[in-house]
């Protein structure tokens, strides 16, 4: 029995090691693009300042690691055609430019997500990248070394821009931030928009939000500046973070269907609607727990679970193991400033359907005469008809573990009632008598 996985990093491999464990007499092959088969991706910002020192660090597996699993991992190669009726891949050895077949009796495919790039001019110009992958990375750090920048655009308020304009600055750039959208970190609610704004800010990044990125302009081949509407910015660095979209294209061609997100529509199982293929990560669709309505969620734990599935449910061939969908629980930091998210905001709320009714409290992060206490702030939002939760934001020391809390108990379909009588851990030098969670469950309850 052979089972090909198409694509690495953390869903491709994540189901070739679970199918090893669970069918050791399997024959798997891994197929990606890449030179690196399994790399942490969210560290590749912290890689630029140094923060992470190392590029060993972020490489998480070897081709060799793999292969003391007898899983054969190819790199530098690139499935362009599944032909689901003979079971065929044709696959393209990008070192050399020479395709061969090969076939499989199931398949995995793991074809993760690529990075938005605006349709406008200048995009080719040398000092304009993208950060998705460890050779992305070097190449910025090439550019850093070889062409002293001093000034950096980073056009996108997201995960990855908001990331890579705290480490720019860390190296001593220039940074503007450009954000088409009203507020940077969009998926949140605009009070913690506004928080991250005024951190970033604080910090030296001059923010620009409701400003699109219309073109880069350069001299003799190399970034000069970008252009906004009205207005041009001087560069000799720009990074676009204007966002990722699912990467379908081979499973779409093959003839698989695609959901309401632009993403792989697969079941419970990770089945797409080919015939022995499963698909997991970046490239698939799920269910938001919170709303019952499909959802894109490309994190990479996200990405680690649907591959365990995916992987457990082609080696057997049974539908062993469920996926049962995401809150899409998210954390980043910009500076000193922890943002954590955790099922709907109360914009995604109501676009949900939902009326919903909101708290939010302000807290510390101690007891408030502990030294080094700090402010915390947390919001949920939970459907005024029923009293479910159905979301938490939290900014400020300790929002990590705030979150966890309120996605935990949203996973338990807990009510808002029930959260102002939980049991959770104090003493003063690790936060307020009452938890912030409890607090805000508590005003929320009078509201409800």
């Amino acid at each position: 029995m052979r089972l090909v996985v198409v694509g690495g990093v953390a869903a491709g491999t994540k189901a070739a090691s679970r199918a090893r464990r669970v069918a050791p007499e399997l024959e798997i092959t891994l197929y990606q693009e890449e030179p690196e088969v399994s790399i942490s991706e969210c560290g590749l910002p912290y890689f630029l300042s140094g923060t992470v020192s190392g590029r060993e660090r972020l490489v998480a597996r070897t081709p060799e690691e793999f292969a003391r699993m007898d899983i054969e991992v190819r790199t530098r190669h690139r499935v362009e055609r599944i032909d689901p009726a003979s079971k065929g891949l044709l696959v393209r050895d990008l070192r050399s430019g020479e395709t061969f077949e090969d076939s499989y009796d199931r398949l995995i495919v793991a074809t993760g997500a690529r990075a938005v790039v605006p349709p406008v001019e200048g995009t080719e110009l040398e000092g304009v990248f993208t950060l998705r992958f460890l050779t992305d990375a070097d190449r910025i750090l090439r550019h850093l070394k070889e062409r002293s920048p001093e000034r950096a655009v980073v056009v996108g308020g997201g995960y990855i821009g908001l990331e890579a304009s705290e480490n720019f600055r860390k190296i001593g750039l220039e940074v503007t931030l450009v954000q088409s959208a009203e507020h940077v970190a969009p998926t949140h609610d605009p009070e913690f928009s506004e928080m991250v704004e005024r951190e970033l800010a604080k910090n030296g990044v001059e923010v620009n939000t409701g400003s699109a990125a219309e073109g880069f302009y350069g001299e003799a081949g190399r970034l000069r500046g970008v252009r906004l509407a009205g207005r041009c910015l001087d560069a000799d660095l720009a990074l676009v973070g204007a966002g990722i979209e699912p990467e379908v294209t081979l499973a779409q061609e093959a003839g698989a269907k695609i959901g309401r997100t632009g993403a792989i529509r697969v079941d419970r199982h990770m089945k797409t609607s080919l015939p022995d293929v499963w698909a997991a990560g970046d490239c698939v669709e799920t269910t938001n727990l919170a709303s019952g309505l499909p959802a894109w969620v490309p994190l990479g734990d996200t990405a680690n679970q649907m591959g365990r599935v995916a992987g457990t449910n082609a080696a057997t061939g049974r539908d062993e193991l469920e996926f049962p969908g995401a809150l899409a629980t998210g954390i980043f930091r910009v500076f000193e400033l922890p943002v954590a998210k955790t099922g709907l905001s109360e914009r995604e709320a109501r676009q949900a359907g939902f009326a919903t009714v909101c708290a939010t409290v302000e807290s510390t992060s101690r007891a408030a005469y502990y030294p080094g206490t700090k402010k915390v702030t947390l919001k949920l939002v939970a459907d005024g008809d029923g009293g479910t939760l159905l979301g938490a934001q939290a900014a400020g020391e300790g929002a990590d573990r705030l979150v966890d809390v309120c996605a935990t108990a949203i996973w338990g379909r807990l009510g808002v009632a029930d959260l102002v009588n939980l049991d959770l851990a104090y003493a003063p030098p690790f936060g307020p008598a009452l938890s912030p969670v409890i607090q805000a469950a508590s005003v929320l309850s009078g509201r409800l």
